[in-house]
């Protein structure tokens, strides 16, 4: 039996416009799902746009389950070839996840002191998503673990893992990133490095980055 595939894409807030050819495979059944305030409901009352969109992004094994493998796609990128998905899994079977490296920085502290920099000058694009957050008390809390080694940073846009990665459904990385992106902040490329660190899963990184890569556009 082939196994089962979910990709993932959402936007709240805006429009989802993001274009996907059909996939073709004969090792996985493909599922596409993407998702807008059409298809479920933006929890307004609850929510900002971008931590509602967290939901499908780090939660998508609870809210679906019973796929072998999840993908997220920010809803920015476009799938192009009708084998990438075919490709990008392959890449994940003998690993429990898979990430692309930053494609500028190479650890939390880098892209924390990037961001308050442009917030500082005034770039509007991350004022808007990133004024506000406790991105200092997070940074802190991180370094003041002894274990973990800040020499790592993901650019978070493109990832894939397998059901292996959640098996345990009450205490797992994808569970506890979420959490920490309630408790600290949504700029979630400074949680996950930390998170790896801690939940130390088997995992690698795929060739290129989110923006020239073989797989999406």
């Amino acid at each position: 039996m082939n196994k089962t595939v979910l990709v993932t894409t959402a936007s709240f807030g805006s429009r989802l416009n993001s274009f996907w050819v059909k996939q073709q495979s004969n090792t996985f059944n493909i599922t596409f799902n993407r998702i807008d305030s059409t298809v479920e409901s933006e929890r307004i009352k609850a929510m900002h746009p971008r931590l509602r969109g967290k939901l499908p992004k780090m939660l998508s094994w609870e809210l679906y389950p019973g796929y072998d493998y999840y993908i997220w796609i920010d809803s920015s990128f476009n799938i192009t070839s009708p084998d990438c998905i075919d490709k990008i899994v392959k890449e994940c079977q003998d690993v429990d996840a898979c990430f692309f490296n930053h494609s500028q920085r190479n650890s939390v502290n880098s892209e924390y002191l990037f961001v308050e920099s442009l917030i500082k000058d005034g770039n509007q694009y991350l004022i808007d998503r990133y004024q506000g957050e406790n991105m200092k008390e997070q940074v802190n809390a991180y370094n003041a673990d002894s274990k973990f080694i800040d020499n790592k940073l993901f650019e978070c846009g493109i990832f894939i893992y397998s059901k292996d990665l959640v098996i345990d459904k009450n205490y797992n990385l994808m569970k506890e990133w979420f959490y920490h992106n309630c408790l600290y902040s949504v700029q979630d490329q400074l949680s996950l490095p930390y998170l790896i660190s801690k939940f130390k899963p088997l995992y690698k990184t795929l060739p290129g980055n989110v923006y020239v890569n073989s797989f999406f556009t």
